[in-house]
């Protein structure tokens, strides 16, 4: 029990956190978002959610990347369904 419950704070931290494809997507939904500030976005929101799952007590280094491959995933997703993946002609 306490393991789901350290999982569904880190990953409630994160998703406040991170967003970052989302966001791009957001922010440069006129022009496109560039293949550069694409690629940035998915490592910030790979490291910050990794960074904020390994602090999560118990959590080891592949819980951590997994929570933060998993969270960077749907965002890309989210990211993508609203314009983000234009530059890679999806």
């Amino acid at each position: 029990m306490q393991r789901a419950t350290a999982l569904a704070i880190a990953v409630a931290l994160a998703a406040g956190s991170s967003g970052c494809v989302t966001s791009a997507a957001v922010w440069k939904r006129d022009t496109g978002v560039s293949m550069p500030l694409l690629l940035g976005a998915i490592a910030a929101d790979f490291a910050v959610t990794s960074v904020v799952a390994s602090q999560v007590q118990d959590f080891t280094l592949g819980a951590s990347l997994g929570t933060g491959l998993a969270v960077t995933a749907v965002d890309f997703g989210v990211g993508c369904l609203i314009g983000a993946c234009r530059s890679l002609r999806l």
